[in-house]
């Protein structure tokens, strides 16, 4: 019995060992249980700004399989899902990804974004996290709007193998409080950061990077395409090809989407009004903003503005 112990322990010791170092060996997420795990504490007392609430490791096939980000009239989560085996696909605003196996896809919900399974993929087999916390969102849309939305695990084998660490923990029961489920869910976020957000960008990419900036700092008055290329010194067709290109997005849209994008943050961090959130924000029309909220988001600012305190209270 002592020598089953010892061998037991042992093991558990490789394993661990292998999930710290994931250059030894790649996690296997097909061995994780096929089911779904719900996290939801009643007994937790404090708000937790980061907490993992659903998990789950699933096989879909068929295509009614479908998820609408624009239409969700949940409280904002966040999701974040890797691709076992088969094919998904992402759609964010005008750009498709296909999600093969050992792509990791994040994003935030509401969002401009469906994912589904594909009429000519036979299968999607997937693991995900659902998080919530004003923490939590705010790094999906960070994550979103600065590096993108489909990664391949490859690139960022530590998180990767943590990914499988808090599955496994979660599936297990060993992750069974909302404060160690807190502690690694945010530790997985920062380990992404660490990597996925640690690489040295191109020239281009450095350039909108100073750009991004500049528009942040004066997203309360109206900027043209025109002047967006003055800052990067280019002329106005240069800088809206280079910008498609390297952004996956045309410079007005994506304007368009810093603006929303930062509204929504201050509607609930900063819990300005709705007409202060528009100005802010370099819209001074209330009522077209609150069109372009509800169009982009599926529900209007007042009303999100109320569900997330509410949510967070």
């Amino acid at each position: 019995m002592l020598f089953v112990l010892l061998i037991a322990q042992l093991y558990r010791f490789l394993y661990k060992t292998v999930v710290h170092f994931p250059d030894v060996m790649k996690p296997v997420f097909s061995d994780l249980p096929i089911k779904r795990m719900s996290s939801r504490y009643s007994s937790r007392k404090f708000p937790l700004h980061v907490l993992t609430v659903l998990s789950g490791h699933s096989r879909e096939t068929s295509p009614d399989y479908y998820n609408d980000g624009t239409k969700n009239e949940d409280p904002s989560y966040a999701v974040w899902q890797y691709t076992v085996s088969g094919r998904g696909r992402i759609e964010y605003r005008e750009e498709k990804k296909e999600l093969f196996p050992g792509s990791l896809m994040v994003v935030s919900v509401p969002g401009p974004h469906v994912y589904y399974l594909p009429e000519d993929s036979d299968h999607w087999e997937f693991v995900f996290l659902v998080m919530i916390g004003r923490e939590a969102i705010r790094i999906a849309r960070m994550i979103e709007r600065q590096i993108g939305n489909v990664f391949d695990a490859d690139k960022i084998p530590e998180t990767a193998a943590l990914l499988y660490e808090v599955l496994d923990g979660l599936f297990s029961g060993e992750i069974n409080d909302p404060f160690n489920n807190s502690f690694y869910t945010y530790r997985l976020c920062m380990k992404f950061l660490e990597e996925a957000g640690g690489a040295r960008p191109g020239p281009e990419r450095q350039a909108f990077e100073e750009l991004k900036i500049f528009l942040k700092d004066n997203l309360y008055r109206d900027i043209s395409v025109e002047e967006m290329a003055e800052v990067l010194h280019l002329s106005r067709s240069h800088f809206t090809r280079l910008f498609s290109r390297e952004m996956g997005m045309s410079p007005r849209m994506y304007l368009e989407d810093l603006r929303l994008k930062t509204a929504m943050g201050l509607l609930f961090e900063d819990q300005a009004s709705v007409k202060e959130a528009a100005i802010r924000c370099g819209i001074y029309d209330v009522n077209y903003f609150c069109r372009l909220f509800r169009k982009r988001y599926g529900i209007s600012p007042g009303k999100y503005k109320e569900r997330e305190l509410r949510r967070n209270h």
